[in-house]
This record gives C-alpha cells, sequence and structure tokens, in this order.
C-alpha cells in the first residue's frame, strides 16, 4: 500500500496524532457505536480521557472516507490548540503508545489519500504577510519591511545571548517556547489555500481573538534559496548544522512539554538563524513537515531540539528577497470566527 509509508510519518508527530484522532472523532460521531460506547476491554489504570479515546478509535470505519475539508477543519482546531509549555494531555500520552498508535492507522491512511497537493509542495512562488489589525476601523497601517533582515537577526542574536545568559538554568517557568526567530523583524509569510485566502488567516498556534487583519501579497527573487522541511530529519539536520544552545531561555517549557520525568537534565538547541542566512534565504515549513515534527523531542547536535511556535506552511525570510506582488487586502472574521471573509479594497 503506497499511502502507508506516509501514514506512519504523519502518526510519528504528536500534531499528526491530533489531527487524526479529531478526525476519528467527526467520523466516530456518525457511528452507532460511538453512541452506545465500545465493548472493547480498556486497559487499566488510565483516565476517563484516554477512555474515551479509545472508545473512538474502535468506532472507527475499517476504511473511512475522509475529504479534503473535513481535513482542513481539523488541522485548523489542531494548529489553535496545540502548546509547549505545558504537559501532554492524557489524550496525547495514549496516542503515543504504539499500540493506539496502530488504531490510527485508517485514519491516518484516509488523510494522505485527501490531502491537498500543496501540504507536501515547496513554497509558493506568491506569499502573504499578515498583518493583525486590533481595532475596528482600519487605519493607514503600515506595509511589512522587506529589508534590513540583517539587522534583525543581529538583535534576535544579541537577545538569545542575553536570554541565556541571565535566565537561571534550574528556572522553574520560562517565558520563551518557539523555535522561529520571532521578534527579529524578519518577515514570515504562507500561500494562498485554494478557496480559503491565505493560510496564515486561520492556521495560527495560541491565537489571540483577532477579528480584523490585512494581507500583503509578495514574491521572492529569482533563485532564491530556500530550505525546505519536510519531516523531523529535515529539522534535526538544520539544527544540528547550525546549532544554538537555548537550554536557559526554553529548556523548562520544553521539559515541561516532553512529559519526561529526566527532560530537566536534557541540553536544548535551535538553529541559529544568522549563520542560517549565510546560506538560505528563507526556510519553509510544508504541512507534511508540521504534523510530521512540530512538538516532537529531537536529537541533534548532541542535545535535544523542538520544532515549536511555527504555523504549518510557513516561510521565515532571513535576507531580503521579498518584493511586492499585488495590492493588500483587508479581512474580517466571519460571524462564527471559524474562517474570514474579504472586507474591501485596501486604502492607504
Amino acid at each position: 500500500m503506497e499511502e502507508f509509508p506516509a501514514a506512519q510519518l504523519l502518526l510519528a508527530g504528536p500534531r499528526g496524532r491530533e489531527l487524526c484522532l479529531d478526525l476519528a472523532r467527526s467520523l466516530a460521531m456518525e457511528q452507532p457505536a460511538f453512541a452506545c460506547g465500545s465493548s472493547a476491554p480498556l486497559p487499566r489504570g488510565i483516565g476517563e480521557e484516554a477512555k474515551r479515546v479509545l472508545r473512538v478509535l474502535g468506532a472507527v470505519p475499517h476504511r473511512p472516507g475522509i475529504t479534503v475539508a473535513q481535513v482542513l477543519q481539523s488541522l485548523d482546531r489542531v494548529v489553535k490548540c496545540a502548546s509547549y509549555w505545558q504537559p501532554p494531555s492524557d489524550s496525547a500520552r495514549v496516542l503515543a503508545e504504539p499500540e493506539v498508535r496502530d488504531l490510527l492507522l485508517p485514519v491516518a491512511i484516509a488523510v494522505v489519500r485527501a490531502r491537498p497537493q500543496w501540504w507536501l509542495a515547496p513554497g509558493a512562488l506568491t506569499q502573504y504577510y499578515v498583518q493583525w489589525i486590533a481595532s475596528t476601523r482600519v487605519p493607514g497601517t503600515n506595509p511589512p519591511t522587506l529589508t534590513g533582515s540583517a539587522a534583525g537577526l543581529q538583535r534576535w542574536r544579541d537577545s538569545i545571548a542575553a536570554e541565556e545568559g541571565n535566565t537561571p538554568l534550574v528556572a522553574n517557568w520560562t517565558g520563551r517556547w518557539w523555535s522561529i526567530p520571532a521578534l527579529s523583524d524578519v518577515p514570515a509569510t504562507t500561500p494562498a489555500i485554494p478557496g480559503n485566502g491565505p493560510a496564515g488567516l486561520r492556521m495560527v498556534e495560541d491565537p489571540l481573538p483577532w477579528a480584523m487583519a490585512r494581507t500583503y501579497p509578495l514574491r521572492a527573487a529569482e533563485g532564491a534559496r530556500i530550505y525546505e522541511i519536510r519531516e523531523a530529519r529535515s529539522w534535526q539536520n538544520l539544527v544540528s548544522a547550525y546549532p544554538l544552545e537555548v537550554t536557559r531561555s526554553r529548556g523548562r517549557s520544553w521539559a515541561v512539554s516532553s512529559g519526561n520525568a529526566e527532560a530537566d537534565t536534557w541540553f536544548w538547541a535551535i538553529p541559529d538563524w544568522q549563520a542560517v542566512a549565510r546560506d538560505y534565504d528563507g526556510v519553509h515549513l510544508s504541512v507534511a513537515g508540521y504534523l510530521r515534527t512540530a512538538g516532537s523531542v529531537l536529537d541533534a547536535a548532541g542535545m535535544k531540539t523542538m520544532l515549536a511556535g511555527w504555523a504549518p506552511a510557513e516561510t521565515w525570510w532571513l535576507n531580503d528577497v521579498l518584493v511586492p506582488a499585488g495590492e493588500p487586502v483587508n479581512w474580517t472574521a466571519t460571524p462564527d470566527r471559524q474562517g474570514w471573509q474579504v472586507q474591501a479594497a485596501a486604502v492607504s
């Protein structure tokens, strides 16, 4: 079965397993077995949430049919609920068990069959920068800054050095948990989802209750060097090639997130984005790469690493290679806050 290896890769990551569980819940709700409960024996000593997970998986059809629309809806929910600063839930723990993971295989195979092609594709030529707007009126907002990446990455590198120097190694809590060059002023973009607008409007981890946004179409210069993260190995190779230790600033958050009692003794690393910029203009995380990698504790550069805080299909641009590719567009959240609709053409 050609879908089997891709399905196993999907189930290797916490976000991939959560996507399949969310879809399984939707499917099981349509099955009489779910309403009546499963008669299958349940392992002793597990929590009620874990029991509910097993009952759901026991009610999933052997060959479930899943549409692209269902996959996108579940992906949206999974991304919004992702967290890297609290212990794994009971459902996450039980899904990590090999025997339970096998129960998700029929759903994972259905996802592989249904997924849109752009999930695996490199970053699209036209990308969109999302600017969130807090007020109900749209003032004359400023377009994204497309120059000065080198200075921004230097500020980011200096901030990491300060965090690592000032945070106690045994801190009970750290306020940083993302792996991206956040707060560096380098732009991040996403492609458009066919029929749904830019992916960055919907697929946002830990989002705020934004009601308005403006998107700017951008295009990378011809020949831009893009590093592709398609699976966990891609991330591990990047960290190993450009390691930057972040144990003091992120270690405690990720130790809690790992759920491992020994995690407080680990050392952690992310890519040194300033160093990466010498060889690559941008780094793109495909949707498949996100589902296979985000939230996993991985080995790299003799330390541990985690891909966290990075939205699926998002590209971070480390050098000044972007140019405007059209007029900006204003968006408003739909009344149910489940999507976005075009408000009007942006006015400067």
